[in-house]
């Protein structure tokens, strides 16, 4: 995992922190509750392009994500993400080759953010969760941390350019520790209605999704 070392890492984590407290007032709460050691999945909603900038910067613990693999075919980019521990995906193909290499991530007892979602929300409401996270938690063991990212949305909305000076504030919930088990239908259901629970119950009423009638 860090075959290319930490000083790229290091070094882009600084200066994401910087831009974000000077552009957008950046805070953290709860960040005491990720544990400091073993397989640990950061789980938020995701509703703009800086969430997962945010997330790496907000938790003090190495974080990898998985992000759609067109993004490496840019030089400076490819040279890059593999540095920030980035993993690609096919979206839309049900990757198998990024779940297991997530898997084997968390297996070497590292932490990995997924958005739940499977998508950035558009409609400004957090959206329902899908079953992912809760397969890879229920395959390694990795204790979830809820999380919720509040304000980046207005900062840098979707199809939008930044909008500085609006505040972004990331909100650490209480870890949902998870025991190895089956990834039946029930139990992956289980565990993702506990797990979209904790991250809307950390969330400002105006993030919560719209009953359905």
């Amino acid at each position: 995992m860090y075959a290319h070392g930490l000083a790229v890492y290091r070094l882009s984590k600084l200066l994401a922190t910087a831009l974000l407290r000077v552009l957008f007032g950046f805070r953290v709460e709860g960040a005491e509750k990720i544990p400091k050691e073993g397989p640990v999945i950061l789980a938020s909603n995701h509703m703009s392009f800086l969430d997962p900038i945010v997330m790496g910067v907000a938790c003090p613990r190495v974080v990898s994500y998985m992000s759609r693999d067109d993004l490496f075919r840019y030089p400076i980019l490819r040279w890059l993400l593999p540095r920030l521990y980035v993993i690609p995906v096919a979206r839309g193909t049900g990757d198998l080759g990024a779940i297991k290499a997530a898997i084997r991530t968390l297996k070497s007892g590292l932490a990995i953010g997924i958005f739940p979602e499977g998508r950035r929300s558009r409609s400004g409401f957090i959206e329902p969760f899908k079953t992912g996270t809760a397969a890879i938690a229920l395959r390694t063991g990795a204790t979830i941390v809820p999380a919720a990212i509040i304000g980046s949305d207005k900062a840098w909305p979707v199809g939008r350019g930044p909008r500085l000076r609006r505040p972004i504030r990331v909100v650490f919930g209480e870890p949902i520790p998870v025991a190895p088990g089956k990834t039946d239908h029930q139990s992956l259901e289980a565990l993702t209605e506990r797990l979209e629970a904790a991250v809307t119950a950390l969330l400002p009423p105006e993030y919560h999704r719209r009953p359905t009638v």
